[in-house]
């Protein structure tokens, strides 16, 4: 979240460099996070008390605080009083899930690693992206494979991703893919909405997606739900390796266990089973 200075006449201030945006961005999120510890700390604070405490321009902090509210992540209390906002609730609810779902996942990703002798990961939906929370190297795994742990990766260039995708409505996918766009990562990344539309049909229908060089050259990977309330997609789990050695649709009973796979972490994490398109 960037919140950036505006106290000068943009029509007459220089250009701003690349690196000079970027560490404008950074000095923003790191007051927005200083502003949202003293909220924290004191419970409720105003523009000025915070502005004295920060060493910052009232304006600023101002600004800082309704860019916050917007976000839900703070409010007003009355009186020109802040306080924390539900948003931070939500945001902390969401830790322990996590935490829960690798504990549970993590003796199964390590299972199918051994068997099938590739990378498997879990990832969850990250507001706008994929994130991958664990991951277990199979015995097979190169050296020189990228490590996508913990890195934000985009939806339409994955296999979890098109798992996330699959899941929601068509409007859902227009706004989400209108806001981020489908940019070529490889030559093979699909950069069509219609036939990423296609292939998300397809998803839904056979329970899994797969990719093929379309995040990393020479990377293949398979990815299913793990649903959670209702049927909804929680979180997804993968396999990825080499495109000269792991093809899939071609690995002797894959699918079908990694499908079984998510169907336990589904229930591990108490959710029953859901019925299956057909």
């Amino acid at each position: 979240m960037a919140f950036p200075e505006r106290d000068h006449d943009s029509s007459t201030a220089p250009a701003q460099t690349p690196a000079e945006v970027r560490e404008g961005g950074l000095q923003s999120v790191d007051r927005a996070i200083a502003v949202l510890r003293i909220l924290a700390r004191s419970g409720s604070a105003g523009v000025t008390e915070v502005a004295e405490e920060m060493g910052v321009h009232k304006s600023t902090i101002s600004r800082l605080l309704r860019a916050l509210e917007v976000q839900g992540m703070a409010q007003s209390s009355g009186r020109g009083q802040y306080q924390l906002g539900l948003g931070i609730l939500h945001l902390a609810n969401a830790i322990p899930m996590r935490l829960d779902l690798t504990r549970e996942a993590r003796p199964i990703l390590e299972a199918l690693a051994a068997k099938f002798g590739e990378t498997v990961n879990l990832a969850v939906m990250n507001s706008d992206h994929v994130v991958n929370i664990d991951e277990v190297f199979g015995p097979s795994t190169l050296a020189a494979t990228q490590n996508w742990m913990g890195r934000l990766t985009p939806l339409h260039a994955t296999s979890s991703g098109k798992v996330f995708l699959a899941s929601l409505s068509s409007s859902q996918r227009s706004r989400l893919l209108k806001d981020l766009g489908m940019p070529a990562i490889t030559k093979q990344t699909i950069t069509s909405r219609q036939e990423l539309e296609q292939q998300l049909d397809v998803v839904a229908n056979r329970g899994y997606a797969i990719v093929r060089g379309e995040l990393e050259d020479g990377l293949n990977g398979i990815a299913v739900p793990i649903r959670g309330d209702g049927g909804t997609v929680m979180g997804a789990v993968s396999i990825a390796g080499p495109s000269f050695r792991f093809d899939p649709e071609r690995v002797s009973g894959l699918i079908e266990e990694l499908k079984a796979a998510g169907r336990k972490i589904s229930e591990n994490m108490g959710y029953g089973p859901v019925p299956t398109r057909q």
